[in-house]
């Protein structure tokens, strides 16, 4: 059966907001979803933020949180948009408004697009949506 990407949106979410788990094509097994932010950075291309940091701000939002602030340090790699009395640090801060899906440095005002993407994980690794049946 061929499916928009409409409807198979809605039915991943009605699999995920009533069962929890998703069941993959025949001859596999059941696999839970693991959310993931991601965040616009360059003419449609996604960056997934490190689980550590999306799992945190995730939690926040699934608490009813709308705003979710956080810290990225670049650790030397490049400089950060905070400059505390003009001194330069790796620091880049970050609030994630849901209501909008946008995240805005705090430091600069530059907004990027956010949004909440699943993907489907079992011990050997993950895999993307288009081979499981909803």
């Amino acid at each position: 059966m061929t499916r928009s990407a409409t409807e198979q949106s809605v039915a991943v979410m009605d699999v995920m907001g009533t069962q929890g788990m998703l069941q993959s094509n025949p001859g596999t097994y059941m696999l839970s979803p693991l959310l993931e932010i991601h965040v616009e950075f360059n003419n449609g291309m996604w960056w997934a933020m490190p689980h550590d940091l999306s799992n945190g701000i995730l939690q926040w939002w699934s608490n009813g949180s709308r705003q979710v602030s956080f810290i990225w340090d670049w650790q030397g790699t490049r400089q950060g948009s905070y400059q505390p009395n003009g001194e330069n640090t790796s620091i880049n801060r970050y609030i994630i408004d849901f209501d909008t899906m946008y995240q805005r440095n705090i430091d600069n005002g530059r907004t990027r697009k956010v949004k909440v993407v699943f993907v489907l994980q079992h011990e050997a690794g993950l895999y993307p949506a288009e081979h499981f049946a909803f």
